[in-house]
């Protein structure tokens, strides 16, 4: 619905986030978390959790705080859960552990309103010997996520934010769930969740920001990020009258917030052939479009941010 092209003269979408740097880390992590020894990063497997030792160590070299320590010696940004892998499983009271990777930021003027920003890191794993990398989705969100946080310690927002690598994603978003049944803040503070799923390979070009439709405050602010977004941003794909499959109201974790009546918006692109196929592998990212997609999702963090009174709950 609205596209825009870069402004190099922009504060909010440069700051920050050189081009150079960003892309070295960004292809790093995801070659990182895409690699055949995550073995896909299915929740509740070795894979997953060599994943999540990764993510919480980039967590403490960004200097994220994390909120609280974890029983039992597990590392403090680890907030373990329990779910089941799916509906037999659940049937029969059957569980698996998972965790999500959590840290805060600490806003300097109204730290006591939370802006949520969260990308899940887990895939679909493996079957037999093939290995489902999950490059595009999502190690290229969870990299994207660190990425943004990184750039929030640098130059703190107005509002607290809470960075969440989600776990169990693919298994019916039970990491967010986690997240609110329990959450590290008190559950009232959560304004608004920023989530990032699909980002580094699009065949039209184009990032997606879903959630003005259902919450229609976000729609000039959103707007506003799309006439300075790097990246061709468009509004949309969160219509229902369009049909579940023109519709990802309900696609990730984002949806769990939108039904406990907080606003999100969610930044991805469309479906490629390669999605949830062992061919979705880091090698396929295409660079220049995953860089400004990301810078993309910082300007909308920022922008938000700006404006978490009027759009956030």
């Amino acid at each position: 619905q609205t596209a825009g092209c870069a402004r190099s003269n922009s504060p909010v979408a440069s700051t920050h986030l050189p081009l150079a740097t960003i892309s070295g880390r960004l292809l790093s992590v995801v070659g990182v978390l895409a690699a055949d020894s995550m073995e896909g990063r299915e929740f509740g497997t070795p894979g997953g959790a060599r994943a999540r030792a990764f993510i919480a160590d980039r967590f403490a070299e960004i200097g994220l705080t994390p909120l609280a320590p974890a029983p039992g010696g597990v590392p403090a940004y680890v907030h373990p859960f329990e779910a089941p892998t799916g509906v037999l499983a659940r049937l029969l009271g059957r569980t698996r552990q998972g965790a999500n990777v959590v840290g805060f930021v600490r806003g300097t003027r109204r730290p006591d309103r939370v802006l949520v920003l969260t990308a899940h890191y887990d895939h679909v794993g493996r079957r037999g010997d093939t290995i489902y990398a999950g490059s595009d989705d999502n190690a290229s969100g969870t990299a994207a996520l660190l990425a943004v946080a990184r750039a929030l310690v640098a130059a703190p927002p107005e509002h607290s934010v809470l960075v969440v690598a989600t776990d169990a994603e693919e298994r019916g978003m039970h990491g967010a769930r986690a997240l609110l049944d329990a959450p590290p803040v008190p559950r009232a503070a959560l304004a608004l969740d920023v989530n990032l799923d699909m980002l580094s390979r699009s065949t039209s070009g184009e990032l997606w920001a879903a959630g003005a439709a259902r919450w229609p405050r976000l729609r000039a602010v959103l707007q506003g990020a799309a006439a300075e977004a790097p990246v061709r941003l468009r509004l949309g794909h969160d219509d229902p009258s369009r049909g579940r499959a023109q519709d990802w109201t309900t696609q990730s974790d984002h949806a769990v917030f939108h039904a406990a009546g907080i606003p999100f918006v969610y930044l991805g692109v469309e479906d490629h052939a390669d999605h949830h196929k062992p061919g979705d592998v880091a090698a396929r990212a295409d660079t220049a479009f995953y860089v400004a997609a990301v810078r993309t999702a910082l300007l909308v963090v920022r922008r938000v941010d700006a404006r978490l009174e009027q759009v956030g709950r």
